[in-house]
């Protein structure tokens, strides 16, 4: 089992990035090999909408996506983990998730099946996202975008872990339950087990907003 950490936060101790590290030592510890990678370093510059992609279903644009576009094939799981920025993703995970186009054209231009991660098995996908505030709606961006990404790779939802109201750096750790479920999560994410069940928006009661 191979798993894909994408971390979205620019900001050291990140709370999202802090449940995405709990959750790959989970995975770690049940014999997964786990790769993170930070797009920002990669240099990955946004879709230019040309549709070059609708040949092979590979990208044209030669810069850092393509580095990604072998990892996120040499993978069984994705794990996005990003704060939550006005509704949406940060912008240092949007353009890596904009250029998965070419994935959304291997599916639906060219109608190809997309090659299974070394497991041999079809791709989940974790979303990890923290926000500051804890109001309604706040996560509905985030889920979508991600729910889509995920149907462009041909891959399936396997767990969301979303918590509002942890704006401070680090906040996320003194959370144990918070903590323990991204361990867990990554454990069973390793061995092959269903998802737990949990709720999939955990909120401080005291910071409604």
């Amino acid at each position: 089992m191979k798993i894909l950490g994408i971390v979205g936060s620019p900001r050291r101790r990140a709370n999202s990035t802090a449940l995405l590290e709990q959750l790959l030592s989970g995975a770690q510890a049940e014999g997964a090999q786990t790769q993170t990678i930070r797009p920002w370093e990669k240099r990955i510059g946004p879709c230019l909408a040309c549709d070059g992609c609708y040949r092979d279903g590979r990208c044209v644009v030669r810069d850092g996506f393509q580095s990604v576009y072998d990892l996120i094939l040499d993978s069984d799981a994705l794990a996005l983990a990003t704060p939550v920025y006005f509704g949406a993703v940060s912008a240092q995970a949007k353009p890596l998730i904009d250029r998965c186009q070419c994935f959304w054209a291997m599916r639906e231009v060219i109608k190809a099946t997309m090659p299974p991660g070394p497991a041999g098995v079809q791709r989940r996908g974790v979303l990890i996202a923290t926000a500051g505030q804890a109001c309604e709606g706040m996560f509905d961006g985030v889920r979508a975008t991600f729910r889509y990404l995920m149907r462009s790779l041909q891959g399936q939802m396997y767990a969301e872990l979303l918590y509002g109201g942890y704006d401070e750096r680090g906040a996320i750790l003194a959370n144990r339950e918070a903590m323990a479920r991204a361990y867990n999560v990554g454990r069973r994410l390793a061995l092959g087990l269903e998802s737990e069940q949990a709720p999939p928006y955990r909120k401080r009661s005291t910071d409604w907003r």
